[in-house]
């Protein structure tokens, strides 16, 4: 099944410079190292068109084919309790699947929710008080000169400041900023917003969402978890290509994958414009809301009508 243009634009977590065979690695950690590809930008013409109502409901179908417990061998569950343990996970995944995509926060802000942040209204879902996770400011900045001999490696990432006349490595000291995102008011007609509603039963208002059930005190699950989960029902239902040395050909779901989906589908079937997604999204900037209005109708004629104009004679 293919879905739109997803090809990757990146290089595995690494960037070549200008003309050069030579490679540098990102330095985001191992995950950004593994998963680099995720965060590959778009270009207006390539970003992704909506998947349709019908992929994100296969998804949360998937969840159902987990093998929660098929080999487990626990001893001090019951195979009724286990059922019941396995049912209640496959809930939690799909109601993370549908959260994730009505939403459109990233997977940090999801999984950081609670059964209080929600408001069940006759037609509406309302989210209060939602974090937004990437936020920072800059406290001070180190500058470290190169004092070796020769040019640095490429991987060591340094680079040339004629201010300081030589090679350079920055670093920025930084800390969080807390914020909260705008009130979100969710339609209930919406296809995903029923397991979102059928999971808020089960807790209480200062619980986790999405607990990770084998931790003491049930704290969230962690990022790396929710990708696990997220990518291995893309694998079975055949989202994933991949050529005969494993290399993936397409851009495989993700996290992430389920923002920008919100994002197009806001701007492809609700007509959102540059200033509508930035309030829902919370966008300090207009950059990235003007990427994704381009994908909204002009719809420009149903604006003009003969009651906006005025004239004398």
């Amino acid at each position: 099944m293919l879905i739109g243009n997803w090809s990757l634009g990146g290089l595995d977590g690494k960037r070549r410079l200008g003309g050069a065979d030579e490679m540098m690695l990102k330095t985001r950690g191992w995950y950004w190292k593994a998963h680099g590809d995720e965060y590959q930008r778009f270009r207006v013409e390539e970003l992704p068109q909506f998947c349709g109502w019908d992929l994100l409901l296969s998804l949360v179908e998937e969840c159902e084919n987990i093998p929660y417990y098929e080999t487990s061998r626990l001893i001090r569950l019951t195979e009724e309790e286990r059922a019941e343990v396995r049912r209640r996970l496959v809930m939690r995944d799909q109601a993370l699947i549908a959260t994730a995509f009505e939403t459109g926060g990233r997977i940090s802000e999801v999984l950081a929710l609670r059964c209080g942040n929600f408001e069940v209204a006759e037609d509406r879902i309302i989210v209060r008080d939602m974090p937004v996770v990437k936020r920072w400011r800059k406290l001070r900045e180190e500058v470290e000169v190169w004092r070796g001999e020769g040019d640095p490696e490429p991987g060591l990432r340094y680079h040339f400041l004629p201010k300081y006349g030589g090679w350079v490595r920055r670093r920025f000291m930084t800390e969080g900023i807390k914020d909260r995102r705008n009130v979100l008011e969710i339609p209930t007609f919406e296809p995903l917003t029923p397991y979102i509603i059928q999971w808020l039963k089960w807790f209480k208002e200062d619980d986790y969402l999405f607990p990770s059930y084998g931790k003491p005190g049930n704290p969230p699950i962690t990022p790396t978890r929710a990708y696990q989960i997220v990518r291995g029902l893309g694998e079975r239902l055949g989202l994933q290509k991949w050529d005969e040395y494993g290399n993936l050909l397409n851009r495989h779901v993700c996290n992430h994958w389920f923002r920008s989906q919100r994002a197009s589908q806001l701007a492809s079937e609700y007509g959102f414009r540059e200033w509508e997604l930035r309030v829902w999204f919370s966008w300090k900037s207009e950059a990235m809301a003007s990427r994704y209005a381009r994908l909204a109708p002009a719809d420009l004629f149903s604006r003009m009508s003969l009651g906006k104009i005025k004239y004398g004679r």
